[in-house]
């Protein structure tokens, strides 16, 4: 609405979000993986460390203007450019070790954003010198936690990516190993974790219990294979998890139904619970009160 009053019309406003997504998820990817790179090139390299100087100097004075150039500061969003800020403020701290130049202070950062920046970076210096092959991504899943960027990006295994990239691959995973057990995905496993901790505890979330009712009677007629059968789509597409938040989830074996997130999570449940409940359990999902308690109420 800001950029609207400027002058900007809905093409421009369109191409600035664009920008800004994809500029946000460039800092969410590469802010904490270019330390490693920086650093293994600084150690093993010291030939090349005047070109590295000179790189450094202007990709820190570049992400300096970037958020603090008043036009830019006037222009974006507050609570995305402080974010952004940090990132580049973790990189200007690691320019200031390896070669004693500080500019810190032109970053015009107050103590939150300073701090934040801090931890980030000796969070990373724990990982410095004897990170495992891989563990660097933690620090990307970490870092766009504690800034409340998780919900722009999804980080998927290389495997992962392939069966979405192939339905055929996709739904013979499915059906060989539909929990997923044989393939470790950190993505799936971080994001299971966080749901059953959030879910953890004596409460009981009485929208899974009426949304289980109506799966319980959803299924109570049909034949147990049908049943199976939607099982299985529902695993197929969530097969990266699903979002309580969400919406708009639909399985086409019940064209008539638009799922929200705890909706399907429900009938995901359910259906399982019903056309296999010898593998339940391997679901993971934090919701054996409410589906007993369905089943009294059904």
């Amino acid at each position: 609405k800001k950029l609207n009053k400027f002058g900007f019309n809905e093409k421009q406003l369109a191409e600035y979000s664009n920008e800004l997504f994809e500029g946000v998820n460039r800092q969410v990817f590469n802010a904490p993986i270019d330390l490693f790179i920086e650093y293994n090139l600084y150690q093993k390299y010291p030939e090349l460390r005047a070109y590295q100087f000179l790189s450094l100097y202007q990709m820190v004075n570049e992400g300096l203007q970037a958020v603090t150039n008043p036009q830019i500061v006037e222009f974006s969003p507050k609570n995305i450019l402080s974010k952004s800020k940090i990132y580049n403020i973790v990189g200007a701290i690691q320019f200031k070790e390896l070669f004693g130049v500080d500019l810190l202070s032109e970053y015009n950062a107050n103590k939150l954003e300073m701090d934040q920046a801090i931890k980030f970076y000796q969070e990373y210096k724990e990982y410095e010198l004897d990170k495992e092959a891989g563990e660097e991504y933690e620090l990307v899943e970490n870092w766009a936690d504690d800034l409340k960027l998780h919900d722009y990006f999804e980080m998927l295994s290389e495997s992962q990516y392939r069966k979405r990239t192939n339905i055929d691959e996709l739904l013979t995973s499915i059906e060989k190993d539909p929990f997923g057990q044989e393939e470790k995905d950190p993505y799936r496993e971080r994001q299971t974790k966080k749901f059953q901790e959030a879910h953890s505890g004596d409460n009981v979330n009485m929208a899974v219990v009426m949304f289980m009712v109506d799966a319980i009677q959803y299924f109570k007629d049909l034949p147990k294979e049908q049943i199976k059968k939607i099982a299985y789509e529902i695993a197929i597409l969530g097969d990266q998890g699903f979002f309580p938040e969400n919406e708009g989830y639909q399985v086409a074996s019940m064209p008539d139904k638009t799922f929200s997130g705890y909706h399907i999570l429900a009938y995901f449940y359910v259906s399982w619970a019903i056309a296999m409940p010898e593998v339940l359990h391997e679901l993971q999902l934090p919701f054996d009160k409410e589906y007993e308690m369905a089943k009294m109420m059904k």
